[in-house]
C-alpha cells in the first residue's frame, strides 16, 4: 500500500510537471510585428443601368482579385489550461494599401463600358480569441476567432459613352463595418522569450455601394454599384513573450 501511494504521488508529480512544461512556456503577455500578403477578392453587382438611348439595362456581376503587401503589430495575453491546451486574447492592427479595381462588364465593347469602381483600404484593426494546443515546449498550433474593422473607400468612374456621362464623372462612397475574421496558425519559440509565427486569416466580405449618375438625354437616372470585398491573408510574425 505504501509503495502504491508513493507511485501515485510520483505519477501525479510527473503529470503536473508535464502540464507545466507543456503549456507554461506560452503563458503570459506578448507583443510583436508581422509582414504578409493580402489577396483581396471583389464582386461588383450593377443595378439600374441604362443604355445611351435610355433603354433599360440588365443587372450584371463581375469578380476580380488583387494581391498587396501588409505590415502589422499584435499584442495579447494567454495561459495554459490543463496539460497542453491554451486560451488567450489578442489585439492587432494591419497597415498597407489593400484594394481592388472592378470593371463593369454590362457591355463587353471597350467603347461602351459603363463604370470602373475602385476600392481601397489602408488600415484594419481586430481582436480575437486564440485557442491553442502546445505540441511541445517550443511549438503551439492555434485557431483564432476574430472580429476585424476596416474602412473602405469606393470610387466609381463613369466611362460611359458621351450620352451616358454627367458633369461629375467620379462618384465616391465608403463602407466601414466589423467583419468575422477566423484564422489558423502556429507559434514557435526560437529562444526562451523570442518566437516566430505563421498565420492564415480569412476576412468575410465587406459590403458597400456607390450610386453614380447617368446623364441620359431621355431619362437621367442613378445607377447602383454594389461591392463585396473579402480577403485571404498570410503573415509571418516575430514576437516577444514577457
Amino acid at each position: 500500500m505504501k509503495k502504491f501511494a508513493m507511485a501515485a504521488v510520483a505519477a501525479l508529480s510527473l503529470s503536473t510537471a508535464s502540464a507545466e512544461s507543456c503549456a507554461s512556456s506560452f503563458s503570459g503577455f506578448y507583443a510583436g510585428a508581422q509582414l504578409g500578403v493580402n489577396s483581396t477578392t471583389g464582386t461588383l453587382a450593377t443595378e439600374n443601368l441604362k443604355t445611351a438611348a435610355g433603354g433599360a439595362g440588365n443587372d450584371y456581376k463581375t469578380t476580380t482579385g488583387k494581391k498587396s503587401f501588409l505590415g502589422g503589430i499584435f499584442a495579447g495575453y494567454g495561459m495554459g489550461v490543463g496539460s497542453c491546451a491554451y486560451v488567450g486574447a489578442e489585439f492587432y492592427g494591419n497597415f498597407g494599401s489593400a484594394g481592388n479595381t472592378l470593371v463593369d462588364t454590362s457591355d463587353r465593347a471597350a467603347a461602351n463600358k459603363f463604370f470602373t469602381v475602385k476600392a481601397k483600404n489602408t488600415v484594419a484593426f481586430g481582436a480575437k480569441v486564440r485557442l491553442g494546443y502546445t505540441v511541445s515546449q517550443q511549438a503551439m498550433v492555434f485557431v483564432g476567432l476574430g472580429l476585424e474593422y476596416a474602412k473602405w473607400a469606393l470610387t466609381a468612374q463613369n466611362d460611359s459613352p458621351a450620352g451616358n456621362q454627367t458633369a461629375e464623372r467620379t462618384t465616391k462612397g465608403k463602407t466601414g463595418k466589423v467583419h468575422f475574421a477566423p484564422s489558423v496558425g502556429m507559434d514557435m519559440f526560437l529562444s526562451k522569450n523570442l518566437f516566430v509565427r505563421g498565420e492564415y486569416t480569412y476576412v468575410l466580405a465587406a459590403k458597400g455601394k456607390v450610386s453614380p449618375q447617368q446623364g441620359l438625354v431621355a431619362a437621367p437616372t442613378t445607377a447602383t454599384m454594389k461591392v463585396n470585398l473579402s480577403q485571404q491573408r498570410f503573415a509571418l510574425g516575430l514576437g516577444y513573450k514577457f
